[in-house]
């Protein structure tokens, strides 16, 4: 009985005739199905990937991929919904592995290594045009991953620099990068979700500093624009962690303020949002206390961005990197407050959508 009930808890993400399930992101789908496989031409590139609709936090994964010659690809465990996911959650590396440097940076970017993180326990042979099957458990942050048999991670997320503060929870993706695979028999067992988080994704009950902009929520988005307001969501966090998934237009000034207040003296500290990278305090700075090291222009682009908040210290995460690490925060912005969203510039926009907080 409890083999049939094994059997049992695992199901299709994949029915081999259409996407159902699935979502594409980025400006260029590239994916499709043929012959009971999902694939992808690799014509559309950077930015563009398919995903599952529903997200996941503990699982089992199992299932094939062919390479064509020279393609590199990649499977996304835990990924937000941005333009470069392969740094928001965990993602282990499917190549062709022709490349002859194997120094110890080469190998985090090789078949089963934790891309830029963690190299493969096993150096497997370099192939294309051959099937392969992909096994992966990922409970909390306990992960292993083998390939055709071979275990090449066995580890503890939180015991690898770089890995600890990605989301636990996420979607499941491939990423178009450059060359075409295929896929087949994927398949899922939902272990569940345990991690709690508050999810803003309505404007109603909030307060607002300041008279001039306009907000609304819509679609799962919340989006700024035209002025220069704070709004402030209702519960009030002391220590967390918040996530959010978000796009500027027009070179917008914006911002995510925290342990703030709709009114009175304390408007909280702010983590900027602002696109030129040239700029004293760009996109994922702790405003007016530590300028972010982004080297990027986001303009346009879905992006993760994650704060965690912990005492006097609050550092921040863009698409995985850490941008910004202050640890002085006056006792006078340590006391609990509210998170509050920010526009501030006219005829200008900012949508933020996947807004999470995880109460410390």
């Amino acid at each position: 009985m409890a083999f049939l009930l094994l059997l049992a808890a695992w199901l299709p993400l994949f029915d081999g005739k259409s996407l159902t399930g699935w979502r594409h992101e980025g400006p260029r789908p590239s994916f499709h199905t043929s012959n009971s496989e999902l694939r992808t031409s690799g014509r559309a590139s950077a930015g563009n990937w398919i995903h599952t609709s529903a997200e996941y936090e503990n699982f089992r994964l199992r299932f094939d991929y062919k390479l064509t010659q020279w393609a590199e690809a990649a499977v996304l465990l835990r990924a937000a919904r941005s333009e470069r996911p392969q740094h928001t959650g965990v993602t282990l590396v499917l190549a062709h592995d022709y490349h002859r440097d194997l120094n110890a940076q080469t190998r985090r970017w090789i078949t089963g290594a934790l891309m830029d993180a963690v190299e493969p326990k096993t150096l497997l042979p370099a192939s294309y045009d051959q099937w392969h099957k992909v096994e992966i458990d990922l409970r909390g942050t306990a992960l292993k991953a083998s390939i055709d048999g071979t275990v090449v991670q066995d580890l503890d997320l939180s015991s690898v620099p770089g890995l600890g503060h990605r989301l636990r929870r996420g979607v499941i993706g491939f990423p178009d990068m450059g060359y075409g695979y295929a896929l087949r028999n994927l398949e899922l067992d939902d272990l569940g979700a345990p991690t709690k988080f508050v999810e803003l994704t309505t404007i109603a009950g909030w307060g607002r500093r300041g008279n001039s902009g306009e907000w609304r929520a819509h679609d799962g988005v919340i989006e700024g624009m035209n002025g220069d307001s704070i709004l402030y969501a209702p519960p009030v966090f002391q220590d967390f962690k918040l996530s959010a998934v978000v796009r500027t237009h027009d070179r917008v000034n914006s911002g995510i303020f925290l342990r703030g207040q709709p009114e009175g003296p304390n408007r909280g500290f702010e983590v900027q949002i602002y696109s030129p990278v040239d700029g004293v305090f760009q996109t994922g700075s702790v405003y007016g206390l530590r300028r972010s090291s982004l080297e990027s222009d986001l303009e346009g682009r879905w992006f993760l961005l994650q704060i965690r908040v912990h005492g006097p210290r609050c550092t921040v995460w863009v698409d995985g990197r850490q941008t910004a690490d202050f640890d002085q925060l006056p006792p006078a912005l340590q006391a609990p407050g509210r998170i509050g969203l920010q526009i501030h510039s006219p005829d200008t926009r900012v949508e933020f959508r996947d807004l999470r907080i995880h109460e410390l």
